[in-house]
């Protein structure tokens, strides 16, 4: 059987139509402005790469260009000198005929040459310098110029075959000759200069001599300074962005120098701004402002490789020879190598590098005016089209905004008859028609399904957990505190059996023991089961807190002292290593001691005898030493607070105890194992653990391990109200925040929510628990009323005791600005306004029910309160649907005022207390409107006593 329909196109070009029954295809095919303004802006983009590509390409061949002339100015210059030398070494050696030549060649180039001098093979007597000093041409005596560091006649290397015409070159140098004869007295004269030399032969075909030509360094350096400035003879015209730097370097990688301000001729030779955040060598043989980059600068280098290959190149680099950065404005740097031609008939050389830096924004400027070129007609086209776009986006979606406002208004009427037809497009009226089938069932549909999953929610949480079957946790895997003789080492972890492993091993030998891990991980307790499992296990355990005393009480506990040691030292006393003799001594926070403690430790250990304070016979000791830290001892060694021979010296065997955040596969033993022992404590019966509470003890990050789970877990025993402890009865952390503070901050953990116990949830009562396990001591906490809490026997990590935290009116004020469960000082029940709330979360509602003894009390509210309570609002449009979503969420103190809020519009925070009763704190009032205000439902106006609470846009009637 076939089935016919109207075809697309049919539909789309129907005139028996009006223009707003038009179908949104229709519309659409109308407007095809959008795949115009891609068109253009791929084209725009096509323009401007092709054009940014060849303008990059224009001006990097004219930077390499500046650098080929500049490196053939040099080249020339060198080539100059040579043929200068050569004819001065074929005629008469004569001083004065040499003299007055040179300063010929001044006069008329410039001071562009500063030494001639010859060195025969006749001794001082057949040898002369001549120095140009700038303001004439001074003779040096030969012992001056053999005493001259780096002088003429000072060879960095002589030539083994020397032949006729061959020049020999040497790297720049820095001279200084003291004593210089000038006009008006005598200076010293600092040089620098690149030397030209060549052997001299007799007519016979013996050498006589070198005779020797030095080029002034500054002069070459001028002529960079030319060709990087607006003088230079390849400027066309002035550009204001033209920013040009060259440099010179050897083959070794060494950079010389660089340009300078072509005003400045005299300025010394420099390399600073080409260095300017490189690291490197500075200073070589020779010449001290020489700088070589490190091996980490790679463009660099590679730029070197290619100058010693002989090749000419140029790369596009950012600041600091660093990868141009598509962010940055990049570089050219041009590069070519400067040849030299030693002797006839020989090929040039590489004797040295130029770099030529241009740093200037003609690139970018000429890319930014395309650009920006391009930009504007492409602004303009979009700018047409988005007008038409707008145009007929409004014509599209005006339908579609009718018939929303018309399903919006009746919700806000509560009326569920089928909407009427309208002049709308035809898509609309097929949504008109689904949205008449969805409102007919929508509201029981999501009143049943709230309701639902906050009862499956809260009786999930409400469970309790059987440890044997549903965690797969047996009774096996949580040992007894005397099994094993490792009290509360407890866990079924990997990381817990590998920490038994190794006590167990730890315990066979006598070696001293390092234990490393954090606060409240065991450490005392690690060491007590070393103890206990040793073959000292009949002798003393004697543990001392290196970090609970100074300096001078430490090493008294530590080593004793003898009667009249000191004025106070009314008896002897014989200290920790004596007292241990035949057991253990064990060190705890060894990372605290000072280091005189430490140099007397180390003694002790090293030779095993001690000598107490006062005494001058030192007395032998047989304990075993563990000591205990919770920081890095290399680390600490390495910044000089811990002695490293001292650290070798404990850590012969080390064991590092693992955080409770890396096992927390051992949370659901150690829990149960806890509730054992406070339930113990306490005088309770056993307890058991609901289902929220376990996950809430899962997702907590444990900042104070097993020490603060053991807290926790003796706290909820105490305070629970039920033989089940609840997810509302875990209490993790507290906070010191003063009251106004706390009514206007967030009552929910940023970093943890959903955690109960962190600052946003209620509750700020701390129970005493966790004995000390150092021998004669043992905590205590006050409870309500006076009544005391004894201290709880060791669990790992468990040293420490926390007092209780109770409002002396018994109730009131928490932490964050959340109501604390009340303890009437007869013990007698709680009562309903204080009792401790519980927070849950379904379907994106928050639920806050009180915590009773069974299910149904913590449950959310029913059916029937949510059907009773909109009752007396149906008269009023809107108010049954959108009051079954408030009151469902709602803790009973809101659900109690709701209606008031409704009726007036709003309500101000004394009203809200007002009509709780006198027994509803501040605090309590605050939270309860800022979680109204959370929930989109009432927002403040107003400051100080004007404040007022508002009925938000969508609760309005």
């Amino acid at each position: 059987m076939r089935f016919y329909r109207p075809p697309i196109i049919g539909s789309v070009f129907r005139t028996d139509r009006s223009a707003r029954e038009w179908s949104i295809p229709k519309r659409m095919l109308l407007v095809g402005v959008p795949l115009l303004a891609a068109v253009l802006a791929c084209f725009a983009f096509v323009t401007y790469k092709v054009g940014a590509h060849y303008l990059t390409t224009a001006y990097s061949r004219n930077s390499l260009t500046r650098a080929k002339a500049q490196a053939h100015e040099i080249a020339s210059r060198l080539e100059t000198a040579r043929n200068e030398l050569l004819f001065m070494a074929d005629g008469i050696l004569d001083p004065k005929r040499l003299a007055r030549y040179l300063q010929g060649r001044t006069e008329a180039e410039g001071l562009r040459y500063r030494e001639i001098a010859f060195q025969g093979n006749g001794g001082k007597d057949d040898a002369f310098v001549l120095l140009n000093t700038g303001r004439g041409v001074v003779s040096i005596p030969p012992d001056t110029a053999l005493a001259t560091r780096f002088g003429p006649f000072t060879r960095q290397s002589a030539p083994t075959d020397p032949q006729p015409g061959q020049v020999y070159l040497s790297q720049p140098l820095e001279v200084i000759y003291p004593s210089v004869p000038v006009p008006g007295g005598v200076q010293t004269l600092p040089l620098h200069v690149i030397r030209l030399s060549t052997p001299v032969f007799a007519e016979d075909g013996t050498m006589r001599g070198m005779l020797l030509l030095s080029l002034d360094v500054v002069a070459l350096r001028n002529v960079l300074s030319l060709y990087a400035s607006q003088r230079s003879p390849l400027h066309i015209y002035p550009q204001e962005s033209e920013r040009y730097r060259s440099f010179m370097f050897d083959p070794a990688g060494w950079i010389l120098f660089q340009s300078e301000s072509p005003d400045l001729p005299d300025a010394d030779l420099s390399n600073d701004v080409v260095r300017s955040g490189l690291q490197g060598d500075l200073g070589r043989t020779g010449l001290d402002i020489a700088f070589r980059p490190g091996p980490e600068n790679e463009n660099y280098w590679a730029m070197v490789s290619e100058v010693q290959a002989g090749r000419a190149g140029l790369s596009t680099l950012g600041s600091r020879f660093a990868d141009a950065a598509s962010l940055n404005r990049s570089s050219f740097v041009s590069y070519v190598p400067i040849v030299f031609r030693g002797g006839p008939g020989q090929l040039p050389s590489v004797y040295a590098g130029l770099g030529f830096i241009d740093t200037s924004f003609m690139v970018m400027a000429s890319s930014y005016k395309l650009a920006g070129a391009l930009s504007v007609a492409l602004g303009l086209g979009v700018f047409v089209i988005t007008i038409v776009m707008v145009s007929m986006g409004v014509r599209i979606a005006r339908p579609l905004i009718q018939l929303a406002n018309a399903i919006e208004n009746k919700a806000a009427e509560d009326d569920m008859s089928p909407m009427q037809d309208a002049l709308l497009p035809r898509e609309a009226h097929l949504l008109r028609k689904g949205v008449n089938m969805i409102l007919a069932r929508l509201r029981e549909v999501v009143q049943a399904s709230s309701l639902h999953d906050a009862r499956s929610l809260a009786a999930r949480k409400r469970q309790k957990v059987c440890f044997d079957t549903e965690l797969a946790v047996s009774a096996s895997d949580m040992p007894d505190p005397d099994s094993e003789k490792m009290p509360g080492i407890v866990g079924v972890s990997p990381a817990v059996k590998s920490l038994r492993a190794l006590i167990r091993k730890a315990a066979s030998i006598a070696a001293d023991v390092l234990i490393i891990g954090e606060t409240g991980t065991g450490k005392e307790l690690t060491a007590e089961a070393i103890h206990a499992n040793s073959s000292r296990a009949k002798g003393p355990f004697v543990s001392i807190n290196c970090g609970a005393l100074d300096e001078n009480l430490l090493l008294d506990a530590l080593f004793g002292h003898v009667k009249g040691a000191f004025s106070e030292a009314k008896g002897e006393r014989k200290g920790a290593f004596l007292a241990a003799d035949g057991g253990t001594l064990h060190l705890d926070e060894i990372g605290n001691a000072s280091p005189k403690v430490q140099q007397a430790l180390l003694r002790a250990l090293s030779v095993r005898r001690i000598r107490p304070l006062g005494s001058d016979d030192e007395i032998g000791f047989d304990a075993r030493i563990i000591a205990a830290t919770n920081v890095d001892l290399l680390e600490s060694a390495g910044q000089g607070a811990f002695r490293e021979d001292l650290y070798y010296r404990l850590a012969v065997i080390t064991i590092k105890t693992p955080p409770l955040r890396e096992r927390r596969e051992d949370i659901p033993a150690l829990a149960g194992y806890f509730i054992k022992l406070a339930s113990v404590e306490t005088g309770r019966t056993l307890m058991g653990l609901s289902r929220g509470a376990l996950d809430a003890l899962l997702r907590y990050p444990w900042p104070g391990n097993v020490r603060e789970i053991r807290n926790v877990i003796t706290r909820a025993v105490a305070f629970a109200e039920s033989d089940i402890i609840y997810e509302e009865d875990l209490r993790f952390g507290f906070s010191d925040v003063g009251a106004e503070a706390s009514a206007e901050a967030d009552p929910v953990a940023a970093e943890w929510p959903g955690v109960p116990g962190l600052s946003g949830m209620p509750g700020s009562v701390t129970v005493a628990s966790a004995g000390g396990h150092q021998q004669g001591r043992a905590g205590t906490g006050a409870g309500q009323g006076g009544e005391a809490y004894p201290a709880s026997g060791g669990a790992t990590g468990m040293t420490d005791a926390s007092m209780a935290d109770v409002s002396p009116n018994g109730g009131g004020e928490g932490v964050g600005g959340f109501p604390v469960a009340s303890f009437p000082a007869d013990g007698g029940a709680f009562d309903d306004a204080a009792r401790p709330r519980r927070r849950s979360s379904t379907m994106g509602r928050v639920y806050d029910a009180p915590p009773a003894g069974d299910d149904a009390g913590g449950a959310p509210p029913t059916r029937e309160v949510v059907e009773r309570s909109m009752q007396g609002d149906r008269a009023r449009p809107g108010a049954a649907l959108r009051d079954a979503d408030v009151l469902a969420s709602l803790n009973p103190r809101q659900q109690s005022v709701w209606p008031r809020i409704l009726r007036e519009g709003g309500i101000t925070r004394s009203a809200y207390q007002q009509a709780l009763g006198a027994e509803v704190s501040v605090r309590t009032a605050q939270y309860d409107l800022q979680d109204f205000m959370k929930r989109g439902v009432l927002a403040k106006v107003g400051r100080g006593p004007a404040s007022r609470y508002v009925l938000t846009e969508d609760y309005r009637g």
